[in-house]
């Protein structure tokens, strides 16, 4: 059995029905796809109608009209992860109107009101969970909004999985933006659920490719990078808040193999801005996603020295376009709950992820 995991979709701009070509991008991805027995993406954008007002404080607000349900359908998608940090950007109701949508159109989803996805499919029992990492400034990670990525109950979940006699793949969104190693408390959390039982570590969010590790018969993929995703606009200014790079138009469809729920084979395919890579382009990608998993095995001290030094070339590089406009635009109620939420989020973080002595 061969399940394809995709990276972080958005289906707007350019990879909207309305506004672009998309399933001409898609075309020679989608003919990969129809190869695959399952195929499960991170559907980082809700369905909203054009009336759909923003909800809570961000800086950035991104949706997908509903006619690109048949994107979905164009690329053979079964199944979609809603645990990310863009769920709730036009609210409840928009929310519920995507979960409704794909029942309609017979997609499955998990990963939001502690709904998990099991299936039984060629002689493979697997178990698909999603969880959104409070480092992402989720809106409504709670019982009844996006699952919250939380040791205790990731690490109950894989044994309820192991118990039950199914193959766990945790679909995880967490980590920091456009930066290329992932976050060292995640990369210590993924190997100490690793000792728990083999599982497959599905991630996404950071919105760039970041290294693969196998560990105690586990297989931690930190991120896949964007498989779709366009330019993102504010109402504060006409030049976009992200412009997508190569860097961020770099991806790869995971392709698993499954036989007796166990995992046997995976392979890596190189993507660029939604499309199946030949030749050099691919090289290029493999080559960078063996210097970022080669980064992973360094000590801690050093990894970190590393990955801070990309971090910082990438915020200065962001500051660089800030002059005294942008700065007194944000001098507003709405920056204010954004920073006051991003410190409850960071309180929530620690006591989630790096303060249970059970783990570090």
């Amino acid at each position: 059995m061969k399940i394809a995991l995709l990276g972080d979709a958005a289906f707007y701009g350019k990879f909207c029905l309305n506004d672009g070509s998309p399933k001409t991008i898609f075309e020679k991805t989608a003919a990969l796809l129809k190869s695959f027995d399952y195929v499960v993406l991170n559907l980082e954008t809700p369905f909203a109608l054009s009336h759909a007002k923003r909800y809570g404080n961000k800086s950035a607000y991104i949706k997908s009209d509903p006619v690109n349900i048949d994107l979905l359908k164009y690329l053979g998608v079964n199944a979609v992860c809603l645990a990310n940090n863009h769920m709730f950007d036009y609210g409840y109701d928009s929310f519920k109107f995507t979960k409704e949508i794909l029942e309609e159109n017979g997609i499955h989803y998990f990963g939001v009101e502690n709904k998990d996805l099991k299936i039984d499919l060629l002689g493979n029992k697997i178990a698909f969970s999603g969880y959104c990492c409070f480092s992402t400034n989720p809106i409504n990670a709670s019982p009844n909004g996006v699952n919250p990525l939380d040791y205790q109950i990731v690490k109950d979940k894989l044994k309820d999985d192991c118990s039950l006699g199914y193959a766990s793949i945790l679909s995880i969104h967490a980590g920091q933006e456009h930066v290329n190693y992932p976050n060292y408390d995640h990369i210590e959390l993924a190997r100490n659920l690793s000792k728990i039982t083999p599982f497959v570590y599905y991630g996404h969010h950071p919105h760039v490719l970041q290294g693969i590790e196998e560990c105690n018969e586990s297989l931690l993929a930190y991120s896949l990078g964007n498989f779709c995703f366009d330019d993102v606009f504010t109402k504060k200014s006409p030049d976009p808040l992200v412009n997508m790079s190569d860097n961020n138009k770099e991806s790869i469809v995971l392709s698993l193999e499954y036989n007796n729920s166990k995992l046997i084979n995976y392979e890596l395919i190189p993507i660029f801005d939604g499309h199946v890579c030949k030749n050099e382009k691919k090289k290029e990608i493999l080559l960078k996603i063996n210097d970022y998993s080669a980064g992973l095995s360094f000590p801690k001290a050093k990894y970190n020295e590393k990955r801070d030094q990309l971090l910082n070339s990438y915020l200065i590089d962001r500051k660089r376009k800030r002059n005294f406009n942008w700065y007194v635009k944000r001098l507003n109620y709405n920056s204010f709950i954004m920073i006051l939420n991003s410190l409850i989020n960071r309180k929530k973080y620690v006591n989630a992820i790096k303060n249970d002595n059970s783990i570090f």
